[in-house]
């Protein structure tokens, strides 16, 4: 029996929060009730890294 196709426009904003946010692939597959496969190839199209150090460089305020 065939599954639905995931909605990803309601789960993408849901998936960057939760990686900035610091939930390993593993929570936010449990809380999204999807598998960790999925998210994990989802964060990869988003260009979303494990490295925290980018992801704050990027939202940081300071001017340079």
């Amino acid at each position: 029996m065939a599954r639905e196709a995931l909605n990803w426009r309601e789960l993408d904003p849901k998936i960057r929060h939760y990686a900035r946010c610091g939930f390993s692939i593993r929570r936010q597959a449990s809380k999204l009730s999807i598998s960790e496969i999925s998210i994990k190839k989802r964060r990869a199209f988003l260009g979303i890294t494990k490295n925290k150090h980018a992801a704050q460089e990027n939202s940081s305020h300071v001017a340079s």
